[in-house]
């Protein structure tokens, strides 16, 4: 039997594990996960790589895929939102955080736009903290730092979370990252996890697609991931329901 060829954002990784083992047992079919920063995985696929199915952290990528005739469209599957990850100090747990992110002395991490949704929601962060406080957005935009998810971003170790990594390397002391990772990355006394302040704060809604609509066993995949029991596991790991 072969196996369905799956790409998957890497912010799906702790709730893929539970969802496709539940997959498997429940259907017989065995599934090949590829995961990486959506941007990447997209530009793979559009370069000739053909997994059966892509689930994106956006719905901007796999709607390229649609306008490049590579998809027929995009099913909206679950949300997130972003967090602040933050160095366990108490000038950096205590304070507003708001006023933390407007703080020049601060190292600011985020992964990289355009290859991977989550710096691309980092700069719509800074976009709304500019309207709230002009010069402010534009001034963390041209600090903060791309720490992964680009091409040439040096590779978080195997098993290892990228704020507490980043953070425990020196790289950042804040790490903009999603809230899906809250409860694994508090198992760590190093660090703190701050949600965002309302006026900062949005979800975004992740999309997938099929690149073999005649692919019985990856449409059984994509109902599964849409099916109430589906869902179930992707919010017990951190992930927000669609509606």
């Amino acid at each position: 039997m072969n196996k369905i060829s799956l790409f998957a954002a890497g912010s799906l990784r702790l709730a893929c594990g539970p969802l496709l083992k539940v997959f498997e047992q429940e259907t017989g079919q065995q599934v090949e996960v590829t995961f990486g920063p959506a941007g990447l995985l997209r530009q793979r696929i559009e370069l000739g790589e053909r997994p059966q199915l892509f689930a994106s952290a956006n719905l901007d990528h796999p709607q390229r895929l649609v306008a490049c005739g590579l998809a027929q469209q995009v099913q909206p599957f679950t949300r997130n939102k972003l967090c602040a990850t933050v160095r366990n100090i108490p000038a950096l747990t205590e304070p507003d955080l708001l006023a933390l992110l407007c703080d020049p002395k601060w190292r600011v991490g985020t992964s990289t736009p355009i290859a991977d949704p989550s710096g691309d929601y980092a700069l719509q962060l800074f976009e709304r903290l500019e309207q709230l406080l002009p010069g402010q957005g534009r001034a963390l935009s041209a600090r903060s730092l791309e720490l992964v998810g680009g091409l040439d971003s040096v590779p978080i170790p195997a098993g290892r979370l990228a704020a507490h990594y980043l953070i425990e390397q020196q790289q950042a002391d804040i790490f903009l990252g999603y809230a899906s990772y809250a409860c694994a990355l508090a198992a760590y006394p190093q660090i703190k996890v701050r949600m965002l302040p309302a006026v900062l704060d949005f979800n975004v809604t992740y999309g997938m697609c099929l690149l073999d609509e005649d692919c019985v066993a990856a449409l059984s995949l994509a109902a599964f991931i849409l099916s109430d029991r589906g869902q179930r596991i992707l919010q017990r790991w951190g992930m927000l329901p669609l509606h």
